[in-house]
């Protein structure tokens, strides 16, 4: 009994004992150690409102726990109570076994400095700063804690540099039990953590073995309304946006799983939204806007590189892209948006490759853009202008970086004011390929004329593009990219004007390209027709005699003025040949159809101007190919000021390596009397009436022409006198005179022949210089140009005689009716006729003239007797028989002294010694001579009206001041000449 009783004063002395330690002692002797060591640590205050120990159900309560700020009063860490009940098992397993731990209203806050430093950084650098050995490993302490809950928490963040706060509220977890006991090992841990961050909901559920050598981890992660805005600071090398607005939505599963022999796995699965993301750039321009992004993700495995999505919706997006005057576009990129990646850190990894890396892999398997919206603000072009896409669908089905795979597609959009923009096909990454139908309608073309404002002195109004076809594109491994494009082409309502002046410049109702064929690598161009109706084109020489459509390009660089004109640098060879994209046999037309086109031609370089319309063109060419040995059929008509037709018709192949050209061209009737300004300035006389017609043959094989140009002036008739420096110095009017024929027509055919590779070769230089030929030769030679026309080229400005006589030969006579045959068809030319004579030869063959009529008296004399004289002395006849009797008889007759005979008597002497002496006593006188030119004129006159062709009032004889004409080599002075009058 006494043993008995002590015992049981011991036991109930020590629970005595033990319950005074427990409730009484223990709880403020370990407040204030907790206190004054915390103190210390943390080199903060801190204080403890209550420690409360159960011995008995061995639960733990600290409640009011305070850590005030380093140096201030506030409060930076708090929680107003920790529970935890500790399992009496702990003292037999040797294990910390806690049934219940639970912390309520923990708070605690946090600041970041200006200078990246926390508000818990000292003791931070006192941990990292203890030199102390580090302890010998030891086997793990073994745990088990049940039923772990944090409740009602708060955090407060301070960024000072940002100027952000942050403020978690509603903070909850729940984690049934963390154990790393054997037999809990294999057991899953289930933590349940939700909260209010800055007012958004996270939920996060899940389940792990974080004790387990496979750390197998399931997360359920639930967020509501994130406000991205508060957090977009915190994205690692964001330098050029700046995150207006925008929120995100999260339900997901986050699952992870780790292996002894193979790589781990990291997957997650779920639901993402992003909405009302709002951007704008460094400058607060705006930059992309996007109602909503939903992706439902089927899985993403980071440590594999695999993503794949199972949709992408895109809700309403709005991007707005910069482009400054320098050229660099200011937008911030896909890859720094989504990844942050820095240029330089791309190029960085790109000049580092991964040996034996897995490619990335990427599948999509819908993705849509609802609504998107697209501004493309340029800046670079001298007038600054405005892209706009709008109502873009897109959605695609499919999409993956496998090599091989290719994804379906189908778009749509308005692009501009008018323009509607859709497609569908197949598109592949890997390789790059594409097979795309595309649908473009009513796309405007002015709306891009600031692209090439600068580089045309062209203002565009109106203008559209309508075109339907297919566009494929490949690009093998190691190859250049190749582009194919079929289908049609149609560009409706064009109108081009000068933008100096806005006058009307180019214009059509349709240009229509069927079928056509466009590719690239390898360069290839063929169309089956092309068709260009209601169109309209001003051709206009300027003031200072240049074309108006050398100005359609603006000049480059290096141009200089001179006399007031813009004259560009001299081209080089290079420059100034054509660009060839592609061999003439990858070029083929199947036809050209035009229809109902003018053309307006206006010179402004003559004072009055001109105007003419070239109007009702239409014609066709047919297939125009660029291969050797082809050559295309050519027919276009049109009408001159809407009645006076022109034709041209042939065959022409236009290619430079195989030019040919067999072109036939006719114009009828085309009046000459508004060409009054060219005539006043180039010849010097207005236009009073006229008409001109011309039929055009032009043949060129191998660069070598031959061309006919046959002309017709139909009555023309020189009006006024016009000064003017530039007319030509030559009578005009007499070539005209001498080119009309009877109906007052000028035909003029013109051949020329060339070269066209010859420098110096020029077609209508030629016709020029011909033409001009013919107004020197009228001024200098008229009867030379007659004879061209009507005589094989000889001159018809004299007849020649022979000497002393007035009888017309052989070759006169002839060149005579040739002269009459050109008086005939030239009815406005009158002639003056002048006749001359050689003052010795024809003397002497006057006196020839003279012996002969006195033979010829004699015999007369015999032929009156038998009533059978002639009515002319000079048709007597005197044979060679009777000459030296009528010779005798009349050298008897002659007066002056002649030899005699010894008795006195007249010496009989031979028919040579007679004529000597009977010509040197005949003396011509100078009225002779002259009686000699005028009946030589008036022989010449009597021949041309008797042949009943030519009036007498067109002829008139001339007496000429001198008796000998002007001296000429190989032409007789014994002659009459011709004048025009």
């Amino acid at each position: 009994m006494p043993r008995l009783r002590t015992i049981v004063i011991w036991v109930i002395g020590f629970f005595l004992l033990f319950t005074i330690a427990g409730f009484f002692v223990v709880p403020p002797l370990a407040r204030h150690l907790l206190i004054k060591n915390l103190s210390e640590s943390l080199n903060r205050d801190v204080s403890i409102q209550q420690l409360k120990v159960n011995p008995y159900s061995l639960t733990v309560a600290v409640r009011g726990v305070v850590v005030k700020e380093k140096e201030t009063s506030e409060t930076v860490l708090s929680f107003e109570e920790f529970f935890a009940n500790i399992q009496a098992v702990s003292l037999f397993k040797r294990a910390i076994v806690v049934s219940e731990a639970k912390l309520a209203k923990p708070y605690m806050k946090v600041i970041r400095n200006e200078d990246g430093s926390y508000n818990f950084s000292d003791l931070i650098e006192k941990t990292t700063e203890d030199t102390s050995p580090p302890a010998k490993k030891s086997k793990p302490i073994q745990f088990s804690i049940n039923n772990i809950s944090i409740s009602d928490g708060a955090i407060d963040f301070l960024d000072a540099p940002k100027e952000v706060f942050h403020e978690v509220t509603d903070m909850n977890l729940a984690v049934p039990i963390v154990s790393n006991m054997k037999y809990h090992i294999q057991n899953f841990v289930q933590p349940r953590f939700s909260a209010l961050i800055n007012g958004d909901s996270f939920i996060i559920e899940g389940k792990t073995k974080p004790f387990a050598d496979s750390l197998e981890t399931v997360f359920d992660i639930n967020i509501k309304d994130l406000d991205l805005a508060d957090y977009i600071g915190y994205v690692p090398n964001r330098k050029h946006f700046t995150l207006l607005s925008g929120s995100l939505d999260v339900i997901a599963k986050v699952s992870y799983i780790q292996y002894a022999e193979k790589n781990p796995i990291l997957e997650v699965t779920g639901k993402m939204a992003l909405n009302d993301i709002n951007l704008s750039d460094e400058k607060k321009n705006p930059l992309f806007k996007v109602a909503g992004v939903d992706l439902e993700i089927a899985s993403v495995k980071p440590l594999e590189d695999v993503i794949h999505l199972a949709s992408m919706d895109i809700r309403s997006p709005e991007v707005i892209i910069r482009r400054n005057k320098d050229g660099k576009i200011d937008i911030v990129t896909i890859s720094s948006l989504l990844f942050g990646a820095t240029q330089q850190q791309s190029d960085t990894q790109a000049s580092q490759p991964i040996k034996d890396k897995k490619p990335m892999s990427v599948v999509i398997d819908v993705w849509k853009w609802n609504d998107g919206k697209i501004l493309f603000l340029d800046a670079m072009p001298e007038e600054p202008m405005t892209i706009e896409i709008k109502n873009a669908e897109f959605e695609a089905k499919n999409i993956s970086l496998a090599k091989g795979s290719k994804a379906d597609l189908h778009f749509s959009f308005f692009l501009g004011k008018t323009g509607k923009v859709s497609g569908k096909g197949t598109i592949g990454l890997e390789p790059l390929t594409a097979s795309l139908s595309l649908d473009v309608k009513g796309l405007g073309i002015d709306a891009f004329q600031p692209y090439f404002t600068d580089k045309i002195n062209v203002y565009i109004s109106s203008g559209s593009v309508n075109t339907s076809g297919t566009l494929t594109l490949d690009k093998p491994e190691g190859k250049d990219v190749a582009v194919k494009y079929t289908g049609k082409l149609l560009i409706n309502k064009f109108h081009a004007a000068n933008k100096e002046d806005y006058e009307e410049l180019l214009r059509w109702q349709t240009l229509s390209l069927e079928s056509l064929d466009i590719s690239y690598n390898p360069m290839c161009y063929s169309v089956k027709g092309i068709s260009l109706s209601g169109f309209f084109a001003a051709i206009t020489i300027e003031p200072d005699g240049s074309l108006n459509l050398h100005h359609i390009m603006v000049a480059k660089e290096g141009a200089t003025k001179q006399d007031g004109k813009n004259l560009s640098k001299t081209p080089t060879a290079q420059e100034a040949a054509p660009s060839e994209l592609a061999t003439p046999e990858n070029v083929e037309i199947g036809g050209i159809t035009l229809q109902g086109g003018t053309i307006k031609f206006t010179d402004r370089s003559i004072k009055p101007s001109y105007s003419a319309n070239l109007t009702q063109i239409g014609g066709r060419v047919s297939s125009l190919s660029m291969k050797k040995d082809t050559a295309s059929d050519v027919e276009v008509r049109g009408k001159y000021n809407d009645y006076i037709p022109l034709e041209i018709v042939g065959k022409i192949n236009p290619w430079k390596e195989h030019f040919y050209v067999d072109l036939t061209a006719s114009f009828k009737n085309f009046e000459l009397s508004p060409l009054s300004p060219y005539s006043g300035k180039y010849v010097g006389y207005t236009i009073d009436k006229g008409q001109l017609s011309f039929d055009l043959k032009y043949l060129i094989v191998q660069r070598k022409i031959d061309a006919q140009n046959r002309i017709l002036l139909d009555q023309l008739t020189f009006g006024e006198t016009v000064e003017s420096p530039d007319a030509i110095k030559l009578p005009v009017k007499l070539a005209v005179t001498l080119l009309k024929d009877r109906q007052g027509k000028i035909n003029l055919d013109i051949p020329i022949s060339g070269n066209l590779d010859d420098p110096q070769f020029s077609i209508w230089g030629i016709v020029w210089k011909i033409i001009k030929n013919l107004l020197v030769k009228a001024a200098t030679s008229p009867f030379a140009l007659l004879g061209a026309f009507f005589g094989g080229g000889e001159d018809l400005s004299y007849v020649e005689f022979d000497y002393g006589k007035t009888n017309l030969t052989d070759a006169a006579t002839k060149k005579l009716e040739t002269l009459v045959k050109a008086l005939q068809e030239r009815p406005a030319v009158n002639v003056e006729i002048v006749g001359y004579v050689d003052t010795e030869k024809d003397r002497e063959g006057l006196k020839d003239l003279l012996l002969s009529r006195r033979v010829k008296t004699k015999k007369a004399r015999d032929l009156v007797k038998k009533n059978e004289a002639p009515a002319r002395i000079d048709d007597v006849k005197v044979s060679p028989e009777e000459y030296e009797k009528y010779l005798r008889l009349a050298y008897e007759a002659e007066k002056f002294a002649k030899p005699r005979n010894i008795v006195g008597l007249t010496k009989k002497l031979p028919v040579p010694e007679m004529e000597k002496l009977m010509l040197t006593n005949i003396v011509v006188k100078e009225e002779e001579l002259r009686s000699l030119t005028f009946e030589r004129a008036t022989l010449v006159k009597d021949f041309i009206l008797r042949s009943d062709k030519v009036t007498p009032n067109r002829l008139f004889i001339v007496q000429a001041q001198n008796l000998t004409p002007e001296k000429k080599e190989n032409l007789k002075a014994s002659r009459v000449d011709f004048r025009i009058k």
